[in-house]
């Protein structure tokens, strides 16, 4: 059976990756096991519906799965007013349920999922129609990041579980600066470069979706 070492933001994950049959294979990360079938006929369909929605990301901002699974429940509808932070739906993925949850307040204006819909990574999972004040504090937070230095953002959507360095700290190169719980595993989310911390834009217990600036580096 192959064996990978795959290294994510700086922790390693021993990928042991045998084919079952077509389509079919055994995975195990670190000692967990999980069986991983293939379907194009699911991918093809996803890949309509995605094409489908595509006019409704221009209308506000967008929520994608971070990894295929299953939806278990969507808990909005379109029209629905949802608060920032606010779960959206429940994704199952690896065994897990994940509360996918919004990173802006505003309107519901799509949900193109329904309970049991299997969905492949960078699927969108619903749309939302952004309040104007949360519009206007993120282009200003966009321009004050410009303007801090170097902006290191999520990879990952998540939880900030620690935050370990202050503004203004001295930080070295592949030093942990927080730490962020996704998928039930805390991450450390380290420095790129040696400098100094000139911002961090998250608290503890802030949750955060894909490229949402975490901290900046002068």
């Amino acid at each position: 059976m192959p064996v990978y070492d795959v290294i994510v933001k700086d922790r390693t994950f021993r990928v042991e990756v045998e084919e079952i049959s077509q389509n079919r294979f055994r995975v195990i990360i670190n000692g967990r096991e999980e069986i991983i079938e293939m379907s194009e006929k699911v991918i093809e369909i996803k890949k309509e519906k995605k094409d489908d929605s595509a006019p409704a990301v221009v209308e506000g901002g967008e929520i994608r799965a971070e990894m295929s699974g299953t939806v278990v429940k969507v808990l909005v509808r379109k029209g629905d007013r949802i608060e920032k932070g606010q779960a959206l739906l429940v994704l199952e993925a690896m065994k897990m349920e994940n509360e996918i949850a919004s990173h802006i307040s505003g309107i519901v204006v799509d949900i193109p999922v329904a309970d049991g819909d299997k969905v492949q990574a960078g699927d969108v999972l619903a749309v939302i129609s952004p309040d104007q004040s949360e519009s206007s504090s993120g282009s200003q937070s966009r321009s004050s990041s410009s303007q801090d230095g170097s902006v290191v953002k999520s990879e990952m959507a998540g939880t900030v579980v620690r935050v370990l360095k202050k503004e203004g700290e001295n930080v070295r190169s592949g030093e942990a600066v927080l730490v962020l719980e996704a998928m039930k595993m805390e991450n450390e989310v380290s420095s790129p470069a040696d400098g100094v911390i000139t911002r961090i834009f998250v608290d503890e217990g802030s949750r955060v979706q894909i490229g949402d600036p975490l901290f900046s580096l002068s």
